[in-house]
Order: structure tokens, then sequence, then C-alpha cells
């Protein structure tokens, strides 16, 4: 019995051992995870302090370090997105700005920096030329797929205006009256509805097809009830008829330009002026 009480002692003791070095581990453990993560914090913390202070290549050395250190840490995501932003706006450099935001597009679809990255990487994208609008149109069009008018009406107007002007650059002026159609479809009392008409407008005219761009002008003016909303498109129908030489329909669209804006405004002395102009000339053309 002696013998046995002492070797259940000794068990009882091992154990004891090792549950102590057990806690110790995880003690540790515990401990370098903390100090780990206050390491990334400082990094971060100093990368966007330079940053702050204008010192744009120490700030994203400090970013980047960060995500090398601590590849799985929750600030990695936010790195990487003010790495490829500075890239993008202030040391101008876009193939490291679409480096940055491909890396976080493709590694964290999770993370509240993804969306931001897309549009982003379509802005940098749509400033290299033509393939490259080509490419910021693909990436519009998932985000379009991906988002919903009714989650986020802001980013969605935006999109679809975004993508509407990337296809009229491209001169594919049908694609992008789709996309403006749609918006006008999908949020019947958008704010942007105005801008969405004027833009279909505009592509007539840049189209060649005059009377078509009249036509929606017009209507778009008469929809908004010839008020400050349908300002761009009134003066744009005056601007058509000035060139096709239909100077008293243009001179008529002036002012109803005057009824809704007050004198001191720039853009009523510059219909105030267009008037005066065209009187003279239409007196000039009646006196031969």
């Amino acid at each position: 019995m002696n013998n046995l009480s002492f070797c259940s002692s000794e068990l009882n003791s091992r154990c004891l051992i090792n549950d102590f070095r057990l806690v110790i581990f995880i003690a540790l453990s515990i401990l370098f995870s903390a100090c780990q993560k206050d390491e990334a914090q400082k990094m971060y913390d100093s990368g966007m302090t330079l940053w702050n202070e204008q010192k744009y290549d120490e700030s994203i050395q400090n970013l980047v370090a960060l995500t090398k250190a601590f590849p799985d840490h929750h600030l990695v995501d936010d790195s990487l997105f003010w790495i490829a932003n500075i890239y993008e706006h202030y040391l101008k450099d876009p193939d490291q700005s679409v480096r940055f935001y491909r890396s976080l597009t493709n590694k964290f679809e999770d993370s509240e920096y993804h969306k931001r990255s897309m549009v982003g990487l379509a802005r940098v994208r749509a400033q290299q030329g033509n393939e490259g609008k080509r490419r910021a149109i693909r990436i519009l069009m998932k985000l379009q797929k991906q988002e919903s008018p009714n989650t986020d009406v802001d980013f969605w107007e935006q999109n679809q205006l975004q993508l509407a002007q990337l296809f009229f650059e491209l001169k594919n002026y049908e694609q992008g009256r789709i996309e403006l159609k749609r918006l006008i479809y999908e949020l019947p009392k958008s704010d942007k509805l105005p801008i969405a008409y004027h833009k279909i407008g505009n592509s007539y005219r840049d189209e060649g097809n005059l009377e078509l761009a009249k036509l929606t002008f017009k209507e778009t003016d008469k929809r908004f009830n010839y008020k400050k909303k349908s300002l761009s498109s009134a003066l744009s129908l005056a601007d058509i008829y000035e060139e096709t030489g239909q100077l008293n329909e243009a001179i008529q669209v002036y002012q109803s330009v005057l009824n809704r804006l007050e004198q001191k405004e720039v853009v009523y002395q510059l219909a105030n002026n267009r008037i005066q102009k065209l009187k003279l000339r239409v007196k000039k053309t009646k006196t031969g």
C-alpha cells in the first residue's frame, strides 16, 4: 500500500507540474499574441501619422511592413487599402495602386474595404486608355451584380453614372444609354435623374443626332417643370438652337433660364448676356 501511495503521490505531482507548464505556456502565448497585436497597431498608427505629415514613402514602408510581419492581423486589409490610396492620389503611381487594390480585392472579399477597393481599381483602370476603360467597365459591371439599388442607393447611382460615362468615352452610346435608363427605371425618385436625362441627351449630340438631342433636352426640361433641376438640359438645348441658327428659339430657352435663377447668380448673368447678343444677331439678320 505504501508503494502504491508513493506512486500515486508522484503521479499527482507530475500532473500538477504538467498542468503548471501548460498554464505558463498558454499565458505566454496570450502575452506574445497581445504583444504582436500591439506592435501591429503601433506600425499602423505610425503609418497613418506619417501620411498625415505628408511623408508618403515612409507611411507606405510602415504599412507594407505590417502586412508582411503580421499577415493574419485584422489591420492588413486596412493597410492594403491605404497603401493603394496613397499610390493613387499622392504618389501618382497607377501600377502600384492597381497592385495593392487587387491584392485586397483578391484576398479579403469580406473586408469593409472590398467594395471601395474595387471602385478605386476601376477608377485607376479608367485612366489607362481604352483597354483600361474596358477593364474598368468589367469591374463596375461586377459591382452592379453584387449590389442592389435598394441596399446602397448612393453607391448604385454613382456606379451607373460611371458605367455610362465609360461606355460613352468608348463611343458605345447605346450601351451607355441603357445603363442610364436602368438607373431611371430602378430609382424613379432619385435626385440623379436630371443628370441621367442630360447625359442621354448629350450622348445623342455627341453621336451627331441633333434632333434626338433637342427632343431629349426639351422633354427633360418639361419633365422637371422648367425648374433648376433641369438647368443643364435647358442650356444645352439653347446651345443647339444657336448652332443650328434657330436664334429666336434659343432666346426663349434662355428667357426660361432667367426665370429659374436669381440675378446675382453667374449663370443668370451669362444667360442674360447671351440673350442680348442673340437679339443683336436677329436684328442684323432682319435688316440684312
